[in-house]
């Protein structure tokens, strides 16, 4: 049917096809058998009333409506309400649509479909939502059998002003909102069985707590402008990807599950905060950008963790928090540079934590490992760390180091540190004496199994004389120590710390002892 001008009363009984005509009064359906209704470049006075209707398919192309009540409608096929313009609200709440919800290229003041089932896709591209109400698109505990597609061939990116919320819904397919501009996306609790994918996607908030993906959460190169991305007890079984993302107040993670990697090179944050995330893959923040810090403890992540090149800058004091974190291979942190502690207390590293070239600004304590447990530690920093290295109780099977680590501001920890080797090898007399130099000037405190350890180590490797020289020093430090505390008697025990070490090495080189018992009973003899 074409015309111009069609009261709505006449549009009843069969199949409906209007094109070009100005509908006056209000559209609704009374009882009667599902049929199909089609309106092409149509204008409403009068927003159609379908509540509760029965049709086959319901279509709105290029048309004006004032508004749209479908709340209950039944629909067998497809409804679609495409390159129109809507000024009120769509209500589609409880709605059932055997086929897909269309609502490419129109601007729609806003949609209410909480509770809406559709078995199809629900989709978006170049649509745009206004939110007159703050709420552009009301989906709470929506059923979608396909996707949420916010792209076609023509046009990728879909447009809300105001917050869009799928809390509580089930999704059957991929969410595809690339490139969109969006308020507030809320998917808490959502059930989403495909990919999420936000690409280069800018949003206000972005709130996913409790939500479910069952493929990969794609975020990158997103941009989140003023509130945290909320991805608490969240459940990833694929993917998390945030390269490249910016997201101005930070990541929470509390209590997040994700089956693959974490990839978020790149990735400039207000922040990341989340205790007891499990990844069963591979962390990747290298080059990352943080302005209040990574704070992670109690971490598992089955593969590797690599922040390398990542700038850290913690205002509470702490630039990385890996406590009692679990990495089933390397923690890389080399090239870091952290503006705040470095705490790794408690953690179990199965393969090599590496700070090669790092830097460690923090002015109270640089870096915090008491307890650390890892196969490698390599602790060649670029600089002195600025505050206090606290290596109490780590234990590794190879440490590497350099100068400036023993160039601490605040001193080396070393009481209960193990390790098994050093790299390099102390290959000379030279080199052990350096070693005990940068000992004995960076621990503050007097530490006599510091001493044992490095004995342990040289006496493994078959340096005898060498372990006995660092031996002899750590006595010579004990006297000093005894000497201070007692007071008074201070020089005497001086006295006697000077002879033991003169005349027998304190035990450990006996033979100066023999070599004078054996000169003065020479000269009694000569002198008999």
């Amino acid at each position: 049917m074409t015309t111009g001008e069609i009261p709505a009363a006449e549009l009843v009984g069969g199949d409906v096809d209007v094109v070009d005509a100005h509908v006056t009064g209000v559209l609704e359906l009374p009882d009667a058998a599902p049929r199909t209704l089609r309106f092409t470049r149509c204008r409403f006075d009068r927003p159609p009333v379908l509540r509760e209707a029965a049709v086959r398919r319901l279509e709105f192309d290029d048309c004006e409506l004032p508004g749209l009540d479908a709340r209950r409608l039944g629909c067998r096929g497809d409804l679609v309400l495409t390159r129109s313009s809507v000024h009120g609200p769509v209500e589609l709440g409880d709605a059932a649509v055997g086929g897909e919800v269309s609502l490419r290229h129109s601007r729609i003041a806003t949609l209410r479909a909480n509770r809406l089932t559709v078995g199809g896709d629900l989709c978006l591209a170049g649509a745009v939502l206004d939110g007159a109400d703050g709420v552009a698109l009301d989906g709470r505990g929506m059923r979608i059998g396909g996707g949420v597609l916010g792209e076609d061939d023509d046009h990728i990116g879909a447009t809300a002003t105001g917050a869009v919320v799928l809390a509580d819904a089930r999704i059957g397919g991929a969410v595809s909102l690339r490139q969109a501009r969006l308020a507030d996306l809320v998917a808490d609790r959502a059930r989403l069985t495909g990919d999420v994918d936000l690409t280069e996607a800018r949003l206000r908030s972005l709130c996913l707590v409790g939500a479910t993906v069952g493929g990969s959460l794609v975020l990158g190169a997103m941009e989140v402008d003023e509130e945290a991305l909320a991805l608490d007890r969240v459940r990833v079984a694929g993917d998390v990807h945030l390269a490249f993302a910016l997201v101005k107040a930070g990541v929470r993670l509390v209590d997040g599950w994700i089956g693959g990697d974490l990839r978020a090179s790149r990735v400039e944050l207000g922040g990341m905060s989340g205790a007891r995330v499990h990844v069963t893959g591979d962390v990747d923040l290298g080059q990352a950008r943080s302005d209040d810090g990574v704070r992670l403890p109690g971490m598992e992540v089955g593969g590797q963790v690599d922040l390398s090149g990542a700038a850290l800058h913690g205002p509470g004091g702490v630039a990385l928090d890996l406590r009692e974190a679990r990495v089933g291979d390397e923690l890389r942190l080399a090239d870091m540079a952290a503006e705040g502690t470095v705490d790794l207390s408690g953690a179990t590293v199965r393969g090599r934590v590496e700070l090669r070239g790092a830097h460690l600004g923090a002015r109270a304590v640089a870096l915090a490992a008491c307890r650390l447990v890892t196969g490698e530690l390599g602790l060649a920093v670029e600089d002195a760390p600025q505050g206090r290295v606290d290596l109490r109780y780590a234990r590794c099977a190879s440490l590497h180091d350099n100068r400036f680590l023993w160039s601490a501001g605040g001193g080396v920890e070393l009481a209960g540190f193990d390790y098994l080797r050093l790299e390099p090898r102390l290959e000379d007399r030279t080199a052990v004496r350096r070693r005990l130099a940068l000992l004995r000037d960076a621990t503050r405190r007097f530490t006599p199994d510091a001493y044992d350890r490095l004995a342990a180590v040289l006496r493994s490797d078959g340096q005898e004389v060498d372990a006995d020289t660092v031996l002899v020093e750590k006595q010579r430090l004990r006297y000093a120590e005894r000497a201070r505390a007692v007071g008074w008697a201070g020089p005497a025990v001086t006295a006697w710390s000077v002879l033991m070490r003169s005349l027998t090495g304190y035990g450990y080189r006996m033979w100066r002892g023999i070599s004078v018992l054996l000169l003065v009973a020479l000269v009694v003899f000569l002198v008999w």
